[in-house]
Formats: C-alpha cells, sequence, structure tokens
C-alpha cells in the first residue's frame, strides 16, 4: 500500500528513547499473550515504528448515557441556537459554547446548569462569532473570538476574564480545532510559509513558533464550480478518500491517509515516530447511496445559479477506509468507521502504542463537532428531529 500522492513519505527519523519505547512496548510478547493481540510490530531503520493490527478490536468499550442536554423548546439554558463548541472540565463539568448566542454554558457533572457567561459585543470577555473552546493546564477556558480577532479565556468558576490576547493568524477552522499541547502551548491552525494551512503551535506569549504542514485532499478528488472563468465553489467527489488529522494533546498530530487504513504520528519537526495499519477490507458504496450521492451532486449544481462543474463525479465503488480521527487525554486515537448504510455509528480505538485496542458504538452520531473524551467521560453534540443536543456517555472501557 502507497501513500496518496498528497501526503508526502515521512522523513527520516533518528532513533530516540521515545522509539524504543514504542517498540518495547509494542512488542511485549507478555501482552500479546495477556490479551490476545494477533499484530506485528516493525522498526524500520529510520527508527519509525510500523505497527500491523489485525481487523479485529480485542474488546468492546460500551457508551452508556449519563444525561444529555438540549430542550426542544422554552428558553431556559439548555435551549441550544448552534453549539459551536465543546469540552469537559476536570471534574466532569461541560463547557458548551453557543455560537448563535455568543456566550459560553456551564453544567456540572450531573447536568445541572452552573451558569453562563460571555455576550455578543466587541469589548472585553464579549465574543463575537466565536469558533470553539478549549482547556488549558490551569484549567482556563480559552474560546476561539474569530470576530474579535482574539483568544478569549475565562475562568469557568466565576466566568471573569482572565486574559485575552491578540490571534495572529488571519485564517481559521470551523469548527475550530484548537487544542494545547501538554495543556500549556495551544496548537492552532494558521497558513504556513507556503501559503496552505498549517498547525501552528503558540508559545505562552500566543506567539506561533512552530508550524506542521497538514493534509489536503487530491486535486483529483474536487470538482470546481466556475462562473464566467472564475471559480465560485469546489466539493468533494462522492466517496473520495479525505485525509483526516487530529491534533494530538503530547503533540503534533495524527493524520489518517483516508483511502488505505494508515495512520500516522507526526510532531512538529515533521518526523513521524509511528505508523498504525489496519488489516480491514473495505465497504462498498451501496446502489442507493450511489443514487444519492448523484442526486445530492444535481442539487448543488442547481444551488449555485448557472456555476458549471469542471466534470461529472466518478464515484467509486468502495467507501473511504476511515473518517474523523480524535485523541483522546489517555493518548488513545479514536478513528470513525465508514459503515455500511443503515448501520451503527462505530469508532475503532487503538492506544498509545498503535494497537487496536477496542471498538466503540455511539449511540447518536456526532454533528460537525468532533466528540471529546476525558477520562471515562465522553461529550458528543448531535441534533434531535433537528435541534442541537450534547449527550453525555459514561465510557465503560475495559483497557488492558
Amino acid at each position: 500500500m502507497r501513500p496518496r500522492n498528497h501526503l508526502r513519505p515521512p522523513p527520516a527519523l533518528l532513533i530516540s528513547a521515545v522509539s524504543l519505547a514504542l517498540a518495547s512496548a509494542a512488542c511485549d510478547t507478555s501482552y500479546s499473550e495477556r490479551h490476545g493481540w494477533a499484530g506485528a510490530v516493525d522498526t524500520l531503520p529510520s527508527g519509525r515504528i510500523v505497527v500491523h493490527n489485525p481487523p479485529e478490536a480485542q474488546t468492546t468499550w460500551t457508551l452508556q448515557e449519563r444525561f444529555r442536554l438540549g430542550s426542544l423548546d422554552g428558553t431556559g439554558p439548555d435551549v441550544f441556537g448552534r453549539i459551536s463548541g465543546l469540552a469537559l472540565g476536570p471534574e466532569g463539568q461541560v463547557y458548551v459554547l453557543d455560537g448563535q448566542a455568543s456566550e459560553v454554558r456551564i453544567f456540572g457533572s450531573d447536568g445541572a446548569f452552573q451558569r453562563t457567561f460571555g455576550r455578543s459585543g466587541e469589548g472585553p470577555g464579549e465574543l463575537r462569532a466565536p469558533g470553539g473552546l478549549t482547556v488549558d493546564a490551569e484549567g482556563t477556558l480559552w474560546v476561539l473570538n474569530w470576530g474579535n480577532g482574539r483568544y478569549s479565556g475565562f475562568d469557568p468558576e466565576t466566568g471573569d476574564v482572565r486574559r485575552e490576547v491578540l490571534r495572529m493568524a488571519s485564517y481559521a477552522v470551523l469548527p475550530w480545532p484548537g487544542a494545547f499541547e501538554n495543556g500549556t502551548h495551544l496548537m492552532d491552525v494558521g497558513l504556513g510559509r507556503t501559503g496552505e494551512p498549517a498547525l501552528l503551535r503558540l508559545d505562552t506569549a500566543f506567539v506561533p513558533r512552530d508550524t506542521l504542514a497538514l493534509p489536503g485532499p487530491s486535486d483529483e478528488d474536487q470538482i470546481a464550480f466556475r462562473r464566467e472563468g472564475r471559480m465560485v465553489a469546489s466539493i468533494m467527489v462522492p466517496f473520495a478518500p479525505q485525509p483526516a488529522w487530529a491534533p494530538r494533546p503530547r503533540g503534533g498530530i495524527v493524520v489518517g491517509e483516508g483511502d488505505d487504513y494508515r495512520l500516522h504520528r507526526i510532531d512538529f519537526s515533521g518526523d513521524t515516530s509511528l505508523t498504525i495499519e489496519l488489516d480491514r477490507e473495505p465497504v462498498r458504496v451501496t446502489g442507493a447511496e450511489r443514487d444519492s450521492a448523484i442526486a445530492a451532486f444535481e442539487q448543488r449544481a442547481a444551488s449555485l445559479g448557472g456555476a458549471t462543474p469542471d466534470r461529472r463525479p466518478n464515484i467509486r465503488d468502495v467507501k473511504p477506509s476511515h473518517g474523523t480521527l480524535l485523541v483522546d487525554d489517555r493518548d488513545h486515537t479514536w478513528v470513525r468507521s465508514l459503515s455500511p448504510m443503515g448501520g451503527p455509528d462505530t469508532w475503532d480505538v487503538f492506544d498509545a502504542f498503535g494497537r487496536f485496542l477496542a471498538r466503540a458504538i455511539m449511540p447518536d452520531p456526532p454533528t460537525f463537532l468532533r466528540p471529546v473524551a476525558r477520562g471515562n467521560r465522553m461529550a458528543v453534540a448531535t441534533q434531535v428531529n433537528g435541534f442541537p443536543q450534547v449527550v453525555i456517555y459514561d465510557l465503560e472501557r475495559s483497557s488492558p
């Protein structure tokens, strides 16, 4: 299996203590004997660890609903206009950013409403077009105050503004994938030296110091719509593999190729320390899915007012190998499976050493926001009858 063209082969990496630790843990024969892991591990001459996983997980994790937030009517604090950000506090608190109301709402670990702070405006502590939130090691709740061009840090216990900092990047990805590396250095998305989207690592003064190029879709997987010679829109070919990525709280990113089931852990030097492979047969695209995709393409084309696509979509026979990624606080990588039509929303979970640890079925499919996992709690933004809700699950892990 070859990397796709838009994912450059990882550069050489010197053997390090981290690589040796990965190799030692992944090759632990007693682990395989105890937990039935039937994979294999290779160490390349560069020092990069490649973990080959069988198609079946070692166990299944269960998500038990604890409570849900989001009334379908009324005027209470759990009536959300647009959920633009979601985070969990150290004691199980639930932080919800309502982008429509430009405010943050805090709920306790039992779902009880605690407080609201922030409001629409341009002054201190006020928000305009907020795009997401994340929490640092000191418990400060940081909001991407996109419309005001700054980061706004709040004390979640009081709602007081602890600090506001000018955001130097003029480019943003929404919903915001911002996260703190080791709780101290914010990772954000901006433009790199070549003008392409890149992950930025900010110092404690919130000045970008390091960049890491982000993967993008291949040109052959995009359809451009033009009007009078000018491009007015671009859409992905249905079922084309899209390289997914997620920030890693311990630094750098995890990238999934999307075509072959292969994940790479890449740091800010551009080095790849770990590659995870899963041996799984692809899911075929059904006739009904193909017809639905073509109908959606036609509807999109008609909505663009005379814009002409540069070509018709060439729909593949099989789905991409995976979807969205996320990395939790235990350095487990969660990968959304591409299931047959009508199948449950299933996620593959790999442990910190790249072993296929578990499969987890998510009862409520998430919206465009990534789910958030902290400890044995998971928060998922979803929709019920068109109304936004947040579902809190207790994650019953059987982690080795």
